[in-house]
């Protein structure tokens, strides 16, 4: 802010009085500095107050020029506002009806003082400053890493990678870091560790700088990860930063510590794959040479660059030592650089069977199974029947067999401490004997003749039954699983079938076996045999006509039927002489059925009043 008073002081009051004008005072205020990004607007105000009552007032902006001249770029006086002519803001900057400067674009050539002139005649005149300061980030870092070998053995630095941060304004810095942690790196050289700074101004008037890290590798940096970040200024006091992507350095260094180890199965059987690793810490990576270690002789295996060896489908002969030699001749020669390894492969020999793989037992007879077996370890023993567990351990004994004992048993054997490691043998029982029916329904009601049914029969024994039906001429369906045979059959009922039934009959050489059909046609004659009902119908049927004569001859005795000699004696000869026999004959006839009820067994016997 500035001011300027009456030049005439200290003269007699009228005086001032006469010249009114001595007593305006300017006053004028400008921000001291303004902020904007590249290529942004920016107005720079010039806020002022005149005292008093000043004959004219003129506003006027001035730069200085890249000459060092003070020149003017807009001015205001009364009403009329101007842009100067022949500057470089001509065409770049216009007034405001506030007086105030307003830049169209911003550029890197506006970061410099801008003054506001405020003269108001006889009154004087009054001057404010404006730096501008114009912003623009950097582009994002390049980043350019050595990609050679650096060797952990130099005595020196070498050169690890330079970070550019291109067209910014102010001018950007670089740091570096690794695995996170900043770099305290000296600008000064040394044999440890230094940065090289350059800063270039563009045409475009940006700034542009790069730094190069200049470092001695040790074994340590071989997993580190390095990058640059670029810190840059903007407005209002922030700091923006960006980084570069992250890289590792390829180093040399020699092999100071070997491992030799079992990757994969830890626990062996035969038929596993084996890989052995061996891993050097040199770099780049060294080659492997793998030898089998015997009791009288060394023998190559193989050389390999991954340090890998694999032993494919390994037996118990593959068990053993096995060495790894590292080829690094960088070492020195107190590094150990071979190791061994000894793996041991488990196995099962095959199973011994007793009595063997085929038994025969006589039905009702007995027999042991026994299963044996030996192994790198003792093997845990089982004996199943398909998927049911029949017996725990080598032997399963059968007792009194049947036929449904019959069949295939299976005695596995495993080890439980190696998952996988097992084996299993079958032995085939087959029980011999005469057949046996199984039981299926054997009666069957139809509703008349005519009607066609389907007949089942099986048995079971070995060896394989014959069966046979009692009706000739019709061909049996037969079908066979393991000791049972199955016969169908379709017949067409009729009454001599249900009258002498069906009969089934299973034959082998040790003898046979037959099963009975019968079947009943409704309202039909009963079949041969007779059925359990039919049975109970006769004995129905006796006792209700036993029971019938009984009530008749109960009646008779108390006189509550007519007597049939009565009637006899009711035909007197006055009634019928010699001359009618007919009727005579009658009567005697009578008397005879009558006399069947008589408990004498005659006309002339007992109570003839109660005997018919």
């Amino acid at each position: 802010m500035g001011q300027s008073g009456c030049p005439l002081r200290g003269l007699l009051l009228l005086a001032l009085i006469g010249r009114p004008g001595c007593l305006a005072v300017v006053q004028i205020s400008v921000p001291a500095q303004l902020e904007v990004l590249l290529g942004s607007p920016v107005t720079i105000p010039c806020t002022h107050s005149i005292t008093g009552s000043p004959d004219t007032r003129l506003v006027e902006w001035f730069i200085t020029d890249r000459d060092g001249e003070r020149r003017r770029v807009a001015y205001s006086e009364g009403d009329r506002g101007e842009v100067d002519q022949g500057t470089e803001y001509s065409d770049r900057v216009h007034m405001d009806p506030d007086l105030s400067l307003v830049l169209l674009k911003a550029d890197v050539s506006d970061e410099r003082a801008f003054s506001c002139q405020v003269t108001a005649g006889a009154a004087g005149s009054a001057e404010g400053v404006a730096q501008l300061r114009v912003y623009e980030p950097p582009e994002p870092p390049e980043l350019t890493a050595n990609p050679g070998i650096l060797s952990v053995m130099e005595r020196s630095v070498s050169e690890i990678a330079t970070c550019s941060s291109r067209n910014a304004n102010p001018s950007p810095t670089i740091s570096w870091f690794k695995d996170g942690a900043r770099l305290e790196a000296p600008t000064e050289r040394n044999d440890d560790m230094y940065v090289v700074s350059r800063s270039v101004k563009e045409a475009s008037g940006l700034q542009s700088v790069s730094s190069t890290l200049y470092l001695r590798p040790s074994k340590a940096d071989k997993d580190a990860q390095f990058q640059c970040l670029v810190q840059y200024p903007l407005p209002q006091g922030k700091v923006g930063n960006t980084t570069s992507e992250r890289f590792s350095l390829v180093l040399h260094y020699f092999t100071e510590n070997v491992e030799f180890l079992l990757e994969s199965p830890l626990v062996i059987k035969e038929g596993d794959d084996v890989r052995l690793r061996c891993r050097g810490d040199g770099q780049p990576e060294p080659e492997y040479i793998f030898y089998r270690v015997q009791a009288s002789k060394v023998m190559e295996l193989a050389t390999k660059q991954d340090g890998v060896l694999t032993l494919p489908s390994v037996s118990r002969a593959n068990s053993g030592t096995y060495r790894c030699q590292v080829l690094d001749f960088d070492s020195p020669p107190e590094v150990q650089l071979e190791k061994e390894v000894t793996i041991h492969v488990n196995y099962l020999d095959p199973l011994t069977l007793h009595p063997g793989r085929r038994v025969t037992v006589p039905l009702g007879g007995d027999v042991t199974l026994t299963c044996s077996g030996q192994g790198s370890q003792p093997p845990k023993l089982v004996w199943r029947k398909g998927k049911e567990r029949v017996a725990h351990g080598g032997t399963h004994t059968l007792h009194s067999v049947s036929y449904h004992v019959a069949g295939t048993y299976t005695c596995e054997a495993s080890v439980p401490s190696v998952p996988g490691l097992q084996r299993d043998q079958t032995v085939q029982v087959t029980v011999e004997g005469k057949p046996e029916m199984e039981e299926r329904p054997t009666q069957h009601r139809l509703p008349g003749e005519g009607q066609h049914i389907q007949l089942t029969c099986s048995a079971v024994g070995h060896p394989e039954p014959e069966l046979s039906w009692s009706l000739p001429g019709v061909k049996p369906v037969v079908s066979g699983t393991g000791n049972r045979v199955t016969s169908e059959v379709t017949v067409e009922v009729t009454a001599a079938l249900a009258k002498s039934g069906i009969w089934c009959q299973a034959r082998n050489r040790f003898g046979e076996a037959t099963q009975h059909f019968t079947l009943e046609i409704a309202g039909g004659p009963e079949p041969q045999g007779g059925s359990g009902a039919a049975v109970v119908a006769v004995v129905v049927c006796v006792l209700l006509l036993l029971l019938i004569v009984g009530f008749f001859y109960c009646m008779q005795r108390r006189g509550h039927l007519p007597c049939g000699a009565g009637e006899k004696r009711s035909l007197t000869p006055k009634e019928g002489g010699a001359e009618d026999p007919a009727v005579e004959m009658k009567t005697d006839k009578r008397n005879e059925q009558t006399g069947l009820l008589s408990p004498s067994g005659g006309a002339g016997g007992g109570d003839g009043g109660h005997e018919c």
